[in-house]
């Protein structure tokens, strides 16, 4: 019954504040009806512009407080007397708080680009940072340079061993198969393979739109 009683309340004030609103506003030659329907209306947005304050009224309602229905019809009442000023109010409010939430999340992913491109394999054709020596420690053993008693590693081993001790966090397939030194289109394979067993994912790069890969 707590929802049919605040529906009650929503439109019982709407009504009660669209008439006051007009006799107020019968100067400026405002209609009955216009002023019942704006009373309405903005009465039916309280419990969105509640949410956006945080507020537990209509919690309060829900739960049977006899004082909170009270409050809220109040509440109701007051925002249908001033209707066209709450519910002009209420939508600059939310447009604003939707303007911070796509610019929050613009700063997201450009921060998240830079991360990732940091920590990637570089743009094919730029050469990679200076210093920082190329593949893992497990990648010491190379072709020609392995040691008689160094165990044979299979192709997916090598590409793990890349991805979890090598120089990026994140890693392109041409680079994968240039630190393991396993043949390109065997790489690419492989990897699919390891996505759908969930030990890898993948994640396209802003900068290039290339995919790059991580261990998940």
């Amino acid at each position: 019954m707590g929802i049919e009683i605040l529906v009650g309340i929503i439109v019982a004030a709407g009504f009660l504040g669209g008439t006051a609103n007009y006799y107020m506003e019968q100067a400026n030659g405002a209609g009955f009806w216009k002023s019942v329907l704006l009373g309405l209306t903005a009465s039916a947005t309280v419990p969105l512009f509640l949410k956006t304050v945080s507020s537990n009224l209509m919690t309060d309602c829900l739960n049977g407080d006899a004082i909170s229905h009270f409050v809220f019809f109040g509440f109701c009442t007051v925002a249908a007397i001033f209707s066209s000023k709450f519910l002009q109010s209420l939508g600059d409010k939310l447009l604003q708080e939707m303007k911070e939430v796509k610019q929050k999340q613009e700063e997201l992913t450009e921060t998240t680009d830079v991360l990732v491109s940091q920590n990637s394999d570089p743009v094919a054709g730029e050469d990679p940072a200076p210093g920082i020596s190329e593949g893992s420690e497990f990648e010491s053993f190379q072709t020609g340079s392995k040691s008689p008693s160094a165990p044979v590693r299979t192709d997916e081993q090598k590409i793990l061993g890349v991805l979890g001790a090598g120089r990026f966090a994140f890693r392109t397939a041409e680079g994968i198969a240039q630190d393991a030194q396993v043949d390109p289109a065997t790489v690419h394979l492989k990897l699919q393979e390891l996505e759908a067993s969930g030990k890898v994912k993948k994640m396209r790069r802003v900068r290039d739109n290339a995919w790059i890969w991580r261990l998940k």
